[in-house]
């Protein structure tokens, strides 16, 4: 192997392209990545990148861009995603200002995961200005979708055979961790139908609501407490989480109707079908034990299987050794309690890694860290620079020679 060069990141280019990126909104729902997904095209395509961009849907499009090495070595695809969550109600800054205080930016989706798209991007920029050629070629795929499932995503540009790759990074900020599992998820609508009645005379009715309360009860003193000996090495065992209910119109009214929401996670070697019928069990139990007649039925919303890659696959290691030459630190093994895109890929036949090496707190601050979702999402620009020339090492590491 030659020598590797000194790789000089451009991180006042980084810092000015991340900001930019924060201040395209693109909180999912709706989504609406197309802003960032110009911004990204202009930068990849000065690189020299062959840019692809699709629409799984309108207004949600998918950038594919691949720069081409110098032929004999194998492909390496780094996945990122341009949607983030809605803004939390307490931000003390504006959300998509990209408010810089000393090195940290502030803004929705810097951390989760703007700031991957950015360091891959200028890991790149570092490489090329450095002489460096590659005999491997490059795939960065910046993807909608993903905090909702990713089937607008990484899922349709998988099914649609738009990225194929010999390896992958999914650049997830995972801190000085390589992730080699995630949970999945599945989100059912649970829906209630009652009868109506004046509110005076609620003898007359039967109550949608409260039969969804009986219902939520039972899932939490009976079907909770029966999944935690589902046990995993890395990840926490099965959960679930009432995310929303809505039901009745007024006061005075006894509810005709109610509905609520579950967010199921699932882990490695769960089905999702099976996850179901538990559920649909449950309630059918919950109502066979009611006197009252009343319907319910449970609709599969959406689902996203859970991702584990073996800890030895070349890109595992490669991730932890390229970290380890440029932070001089141990890069441990873990998992996520989360969703992320990897499955999609990982059930493709690519061996994907879950890697994004910049904290999500700064130093002294490990108590009081910040993720996606909450107000006042920062990263630490220091970090993000560390991540660029982590990713640069990586590919070196990887596509240098031809296989």
């Amino acid at each position: 192997m030659q020598p590797t060069p000194s790789l000089d990141v451009n991180d006042a280019g980084l810092t000015a392209f991340l900001a930019n990126l924060v201040r395209a909104p693109s909180p999912n729902p709706p989504g609406n990545e197309g802003l960032v997904a110009e911004l990204m095209v202009t930068r990849l395509a000065g690189l020299g990148f062959e840019i692809t961009t699709v629409e799984a849907a309108p207004g949600r499009p998918s950038v594919v861009a691949r720069l081409a090495g110098s032929g004999g070595g194998p492909t390496l695809l780094f996945n990122g995603h341009m949607d983030v969550q809605p803004p939390g109600r307490h931000w003390s800054r504006d959300p998509f200002g990209a408010t810089i205080e000393g090195r940290r930016l502030y803004g929705q989706g810097a951390m989760d995961m703007k700031a991957g798209l950015a360091a891959v991007v200028y890991a790149v920029d570092s490489l090329q200005r450095a002489g460096q050629h590659l005999a491997g070629d490059i795939i960065v795929a910046a993807v909608a979708d993903e905090v909702c499932g990713g089937h607008l995503g990484t899922g349709f540009l998988v099914s649609e055979g738009l990225v194929q790759a010999d390896m992958a990074v999914v650049c997830e900020p995972t801190g000085d961790a390589v992730r080699v599992a995630h949970r999945g998820a599945l989100w059912l609508e649970v829906e209630i139908t009652g009868k109506s009645a004046h509110g005076g005379r609620p003898w007359l009715g039967v109550n949608a609501v409260s039969k969804a309360a009986r219902i939520i009860t039972a899932i939490e003193d009976e079907l909770v407490p029966s999944l935690q000996d589902r046990v995993h090495p890395l990840l926490p065992a099965p959960t679930i989480n009432i995310g929303a209910i809505q039901g009745g119109q007024k006061f005075n009214l006894v509810a005709d109707h109610a509905v609520f929401q579950i967010d199921r996670r699932l882990m490695p070697g769960e089905d999702a079908d099976a996850a179901e019928a538990e559920v649909s069990r449950l309630c059918a139990s919950v109502r066979a034990a009611d006197g009252e007649d009343w319907s319910v039925n449970v609709r599969n919303v959406m689902h996203v299987t859970p991702g584990e890659v073996d800890p030895d696959e070349r890109i595992v290691r490669a991730c932890r050794t390229a970290h380890q030459t440029v932070t001089g630190k141990h890069a441990a093994i873990g998992a996520t309690a989360g969703f992320e895109d990897a499955h999609f890929l990982l059930d493709a036949g690519i061996p994907t890694a879950m890697y994004g090496p910049y904290r999500r707190t700064a130093p002294g601050e490990d108590a009081h860290y910040t993720i996606s979702g909450m107000a006042d999402e920062f990263v630490d620009l220091d970090d993000v620079g560390r991540a660029a020339r982590i990713y640069a090492h990586l590919m070196i590491d990887l596509l240098e020679k031809p296989l």
